[in-house]
């Protein structure tokens, strides 16, 4: 029998199996209850909080024959057919994004049901499909056939345009607070015979973020140790940290001990922790000792600007380190400058020439960061590289992201992109590294040629992560497809920006050469202007372009 991952197996098919979205589940029970249905819902909120199975439960309960209060009876012919069954149609716009997909789908919807009441179209990230694909959506979402119910289920709210949102019921699922994380991890335990403190599954809901997806995986992947779930095998196995251990860095500042502060941050980059659970442990901890400072309750000598100030920097800080340097050095030296290094010189201070380092490092990199990258610079070499002491891990930076980029477009054809759509998501459902699936679940091929593959992902800032990761991502990846693929992975404002400044070129006979990534170029493919127009349109189902 094959094994079943943890977050499918106990994937909610009822109301009351959700969590964490009671006021979403108390509208829709009240509305099938009285018979209220909808022509059109559109589900909004961050990846793993329900949105589709609450679309599946819905699709069941309206259709199931003897509903009770608003929930499927589970006994009827309807809900023991729902399974499978061809009147629910569950669309990924990821890969299903063009305007003929949707005029199919238009063209379908005048079928009646085949067994059930209503024919339910579920239409997953529909934030992916295309301008023009949305238009030839409109009318038909606006007046479907009764015997239709639209669904759709979207991560990035903002894509959506307003004349969809404009049509639907809209719901907002909001973040799976911790201490629901927590009662439903303790449940999957419990069934599971697995072993656990409660301190070790509510780090694990600490770093689920809000999602019951993301806990599940992090659970199932600890739970092959067959080990008790313990804050230890969570910090050694995951990369977390102790609250412990961030108290004691946050009283190191308070109390200007740097000999202290040093051996924590020494610590942390010795584990190679992740640099983002580290930021976001120390703003919720501060935020909750500002709260105690003004409630006159704090047992920690910190004043409330300090935190918020605190705050404040590594917020904007953890949206800046895209470049391949030490996060640590970053760290640490924002949250030095929280602290008198004039007191007890002689016990506490940095030894001086580390100190000053970290400055000088500091420095060059604020420096660099805002340098804009030109094109034409892609094919000089890299000159006066920095130099950087101990680096926590290597990512490729900015001019590398747009090199794959341009060679991605030289070869790049539609049958690529269906071949290597279709491979990536199996990749996804079957990588057993539960950090590696987090991390890329949210991501989708957009364009690929025969060597390179550009991926989107629909979480803000997330494809900085995933960069950091891109190596052990490719050879992972390389190993399930048996082709050594060249990936990059960027964020949706950038693809939207790459695809319009392509057609552009393309407007004005520019050819795509390949670039090494030494910043080489190399020879040439001989694509005409014709040919690239028809790429064009292949690509991103444009209807027509003008070559002056």
């Amino acid at each position: 029998m094959n094994y079943k991952v943890l977050y499918r197996k106990y994937r909610p098919d009822s109301f009351e199996g959700l969590v964490g979205q009671n006021h979403v589940v108390e509208i829709l029970k009240n509305s099938i209850k009285e018979n209220k249905i909808a022509h059109a819902y559109l589900f909004s909120g961050p990846r793993g909080t329900g949105k589709t199975s609450t679309a599946r439960i819905l699709a069941k309960s309206i259709n199931c024959l003897d509903n009770q209060n608003g929930v499927a009876c589970g006994k009827c012919p309807n809900c023991l057919s729902f399974s499978g069954n061809p009147d629910i149609i569950e669309i990924d716009a990821a890969s299903n994004n063009g305007v003929d997909e949707i005029r199919e789908l238009i063209n379908n919807i005048k079928i009646m049901p085949t067994s059930l009441k209503y024919k339910v179209y579920i239409i997953d990230e529909v934030h992916m499909l295309s301008q023009s694909a949305f238009n030839a959506l409109l009318l038909t979402l606006e007046e479907p056939p009764e015997h239709v119910v639209f669904i759709l289920a979207t991560t990035n709210i903002e894509s959506v345009p307003i004349t969809i949102l404009s049509r639907c019921q809209r719901f907002d699922f909001k973040r799976i607070s911790n201490n629901d994380l927590l009662k439903q991890l303790k449940y999957v335990c419990d069934n599971e015979k697995i072993e656990y403190d409660e301190d070790g599954l509510q780090e694990v809901a600490n770093l689920a973020d809000g999602g019951l997806r993301d806990a599940l995986s992090i659970l199932d992947q600890l739970s092959k140790n067959e080990e008790k779930i313990t804050t230890d095998l969570v910090v050694r196995e995951i990369g977390s940290i102790s609250n412990q251990k961030i108290m004691d860095l946050i009283k190191a500042i308070a109390n200007n001990n740097i000999e202290s502060f040093e051996n924590i941050m020494q610590n942390f980059q010795k584990n190679s922790l992740n640099y983002k659970v580290i930021i976001k442990k120390i703003i919720y901890a501060l935020s909750e000792i500002a709260v105690d400072v003004v409630k006159n309750n704090s047992k920690i000598d910190i004043d409330y600007d300090k935190c918020k100030n605190i705050i404040l920097d590594l917020n904007s800080l953890i949206n800046k380190i895209n470049i391949n340097v030490d996060p640590y050095l970053l760290i640490k030296i924002t949250l030095l400058g929280y602290m008198d290094i004039t007191i007890d010189n002689e016990r506490n201070e940095l030894n001086k020439n580390e100190r000053n380092e970290i400055i000088e490092e500091k420095r060059v990199i604020d420096s660099k960061k805002e340098e804009p990258i030109k094109k034409e610079e892609f094919s000089k070499t890299t000159e006066n590289k920095i130099e950087i002491r101990q680096p926590m891990r290597i990512t490729i930076n900015d001019k590398l992201i747009d090199i794959r980029i341009n060679n991605c477009f030289v070869n790049a054809s539609k049958n690529y992109l269906k071949s290597l759509q279709e491979t990536w998501k199996k990749f996804i459902d079957n990588v057993d590294s539960a950090l590696i699936r987090g991390l890329v679940n949210d991501t989708m091929v957009v364009t690929a040629s025969d060597k390179y593959a550009i991926l989107v992902t629909t979480i803000n800032h997330q494809e900085l992560e995933i960069n950091e990761k891109i190596d052990e991502i490719k050879s992972l990846f390389a190993k399930f497809n048996g082709t050594d693929y060249i990936l990059v992975f960027i964020g949706e404002t950038k693809w939207n920006q790459e695809k319009k400044k392509y057609i552009e070129n393309l407007q004005k006979h520019y050819k795509y050469e390949y670039i090494s990534e030494d910043m080489e170029e190399k020879s040439s493919e001989n694509t005409t202007a014709d040919d690239l127009t028809t790429i064009a349109t292949d690509l991103f189902d444009i209807d027509k372009i003008e070559i002056e």
